[in-house]
């Protein structure tokens, strides 16, 4: 897969590691976790706050996470896995481990309820970022720190995720046909859309053999210039006023902080890049505001 030679020899094993650990965890400590734990939820979920918070600072003073075209500065790292390899086993903790504990929650004999709706929207969008985005982009290699802290991201906010939505306090099942429902269904789905939307853009952005950057067009590109970033707060902002409760909540508020930063930083990028050629009209973040 990633070929085992002197070089690379460091990033395999960090791999390998990463990956037993991750099925240890869920044979042996997602089983356990049956009942609404809300002290844990709650430590998860102020710690991917504080991370984002901690993004804003990097923004603030020039950082930015070091992946793709800002892989570069203090934080970058050359050691990397191939960028399909990398989306697909970062991004899958957070199907994974949701459908774990859906499985679990079913065979105890659990009752539907609101939050395995809530909890449908988030593994819907993470099974698309695992299983079919992955296989379908091109790019640069994946720093092997950043895939390390991604995946142990998407492990620890599928287990916050999880737990509450399925454990925890629990919505009458109306409010699946009230107007809030239905709001944050819809920009869910308008968020989703348009990332994927704009991922395609990215890919066929250039030709095979071109290497130059382009300035892409269409959809909200045409708006903002991070249009897969925006897409993306947007659909998890969707998934904040659907659901109603900490985790979906704080874990908008992470991605306004973490992918905000860096869809204004891709705006800046831009600017210099393109110059007077980058089209005057797009915003950094927020369409026809910012």
């Amino acid at each position: 897969m990633l070929g085992m030679t002197t070089s690379n020899a460091p990033v395999v094993m960090v791999f390998l590691l990463a990956n037993a650990a991750f099925v240890y965890y869920l044979v042996s400590v997602l089983p356990t976790l049956r009942e609404y734990a809300p002290g844990m939820v709650a430590t998860i979920g102020w710690s991917i706050f504080t991370l984002g918070v901690f993004q804003v600072g990097m923004h603030i003073t020039g950082s930015a996470a070091p992946t793709g075209k800002f892989n570069t500065g203090a934080f970058a790292l050359s050691a990397a896995l191939p960028v399909n390899i990398a989306w697909c086993t970062m991004e899958q903790p957070a199907f994974v481990v949701p459908a774990v504990a859906l499985a679990g929650y079913v065979r105890a004999g659990g009752a539907f309820h609101p939050g395995v709706v809530f909890l449908g929207m988030f593994m819907t969008h993470y099974f698309q970022r695992a299983y079919i985005y992955p296989w379908l982009s091109r790019g640069r290699p994946y720093p092997i720190h950043a895939w390390f802290f991604a995946m142990l991201f998407c492990i620890s906010n599928g287990t916050m995720q999880s737990n509450e939505l399925l454990y925890g306090p629990q919505q009458p099942i109306s409010v699946l046909y009230s107007p809030r429902f239905l709001l944050g269904a819809c920009v869910f789905v308008f968020g989703m859309a348009a990332n994927i939307q704009a991922d395609h853009i990215l890919r066929n952005l250039r030709k095979p053999g071109e290497t130059a950057y382009k300035i892409p067009t269409g959809g909200l590109f045409d708006y903002v210039s991070g249009a897969h970033f925006v897409g993306e707060v947007i659909e998890w902002s969707g998934y904040a006023i659907a659901a109603a409760s900490f985790a979906p909540l704080i874990f908008a508020a992470f991605n306004w902080m973490g992918i905000g930063t860096r869809a204004v930083a891709t705006h800046t990028w831009n600017l210099e890049k393109f110059g007077a050629e980058y089209p005057a009209g797009r915003k950094r973040l927020i369409p026809l505001v910012w």
